[in-house]
């Protein structure tokens, strides 16, 4: 204790203490060529696994068809057949207006053996019309001029049909044109010789008697065809009926008026399926607004979107997998049945349109609305050979390289070939092996 008591011996120990903490401090730094040191080298191995390229998105349960159905008349309700939800079959009633009762009556009536009557009557009056027009214009042209006339249509036709043919021959279509200037010839001759005839009884026919003389044949042609068509289809019977027919004269209107008549005054269903929406009753006025909805609830797709970057992911025939809100630990999976062309503003976002099926067979109850949440598998690779897409080098467009790290650390580029990839895993098809040492870069130290 007497050491620390004298001056001098107090000064020496505090040098000492300083010189010590000194060295330790010195010792304990890092050096300049340590600072300098080389960067560390991270790596990665090669390995096998599954490689799955998604895109993902969400949508909505909808039917395959789904209709508003009104009446095409206004009207009282008389009958009703359906109630919500019930399941209807195609061309199945499903109500009509007070009107429908007569409207069905007349239309029945066309197909009664009065109606064939009736129709028959019709198409033997316009064969004897056909037969007076006829007449009528064989007397102002006169029987031989009637005849070329006939020859001058027919050699136009002719010729008109060799003229479309590109394979005619310049010889076929001059004998035509010749056979047409002389049918003309023939006509122009035995006309005048006919008007000359009939002014000697002072009759005079001038162009405008030629004119309606010929109108009236072309009339009397299309009213006789008229008659002909609506016959055949009241012989036929009212199944011939039930579609629009093009109405060519009075006959076939009257028809076509007989089934409209029905039709606007009665509701038909015009596919299988359900009534998910009824909006009248029996006795209620209505109008021509849609009264009831029709859809095909056992026939279900899903409609979702997906971000417009994921484009080149959708595609008709791959596989979805949807993840349903109301069932949200069970999934199905469907299929890309439709990519709209053009894209659509969510939220006012684009996005891409995608429809999809669903399996025929579920494991719960899917309904039209809900909302799902869809995972397209664009690609897959199962069990392949993976690697840190941080180890690609890319030496040109398409064309990549890894850099192959030895037991000693020597680094040696390999070029490889590369399948899928994702933000994370490249799949390598060939150019290195399971076990193999990728670097994936380097981390500077300090």
């Amino acid at each position: 204790m007497k050491f620390f008591k004298k001056p001098s011996n107090l000064v020496i120990t505090g040098i000492l203490l300083a010189a010590i903490l000194g060295a330790a401090f010195f010792f304990t730094q890092p050096s300049a060529a340590d600072e300098s040191a080389a960067p560390v080298l991270q790596t990665a191995k090669v390995r096998t696994g599954d490689m799955v390229i998604t895109a993902s998105g969400a949508g909505t349960v909808l039917p395959v068809t789904q209709m508003d159905l009104g009446f095409r008349t206004s009207g009282v309700v008389s009958e009703l057949n359906v109630d919500p939800g019930e399941a209807v079959t195609g061309e199945q009633v499903l109500a009509r207006l007070e009107e429908n009762l007569q409207a069905e009556a007349d239309f029945q009536a066309l197909f009664s053996a009065d109606g064939m009557a009736q129709a028959e009557l019709a198409r033997s009056t316009a064969q004897v019309n056909l037969d007076d027009a006829i007449l009528s214009l064989k007397y102002v042209l006169g029987p031989d001029a009637y005849y070329w006339d006939t020859q001058v249509k027919n050699a136009e036709t002719t010729l008109a049909t060799l003229n479309a043919d590109v394979n005619a021959g310049a010889d076929q279509k001059a004998e035509a044109a010749k056979v047409l200037e002389q049918a003309h010839l023939k006509y122009n001759y035995f006309l005048e010789l006919n008007i000359r005839a009939l002014a000697k009884d002072n009759v005079f026919i001038a162009d405008a008697d030629i004119i309606l003389a010929r109108a009236n044949l072309e009339s009397a042609r299309v009213a006789l065809q008229d008659a002909q068509t609506a016959r055949d289809i009241i012989k036929a019977g009212p199944q011939a009926l039930t579609a629009p027919i093009a109405s060519l004269g009075a006959e076939t209107a009257k028809l076509e008026q007989a089934r409209l008549a029905v039709e606007n005054t009665r509701l038909v269903a015009p596919f299988d399926g359900s009534v998910v929406a009824l909006n009248m009753v029996r006795g209620q006025t209505v109008g021509t607004s849609p009264v009831m909805t029709l859809a095909t609830t056992n026939q279900l797709l899903v409609r979702f979107y997906l971000d417009e970057t994921d484009v080149e992911k959708a595609a008709a025939g791959r596989q979805v997998t949807f993840t349903f809100d109301a069932y949200p630990n069970q999934t199905v999976i469907g299929q890309i049945t439709m990519v709209e062309p053009a894209l659509q503003i969510v939220d006012g976002t684009p996005v891409v349109v995608v429809w999809a099926s669903l399996p025929e067979e579920a494991p719960f109850t899917i309904l039209s609305g809900m909302t799902v949440d869809a995972e397209v598998i664009a690609a897959e690779a199962r069990n392949t050979l993976i690697v840190p897409v941080q180890a690609l080098r890319e030496l040109a467009p398409g064309s990549y390289a890894v850099f192959l790290v030895s037991p000693d650390g020597q680094l040696q580029m390999m070029p490889v070939t590369v399948g899928l990839r994702d933000f994370a895993n490249a799949e390598i098809l060939s150019g290195v092996e399971i076990g193999d040492v990728v670097s994936t870069g380097t981390v500077e130290t300090k």
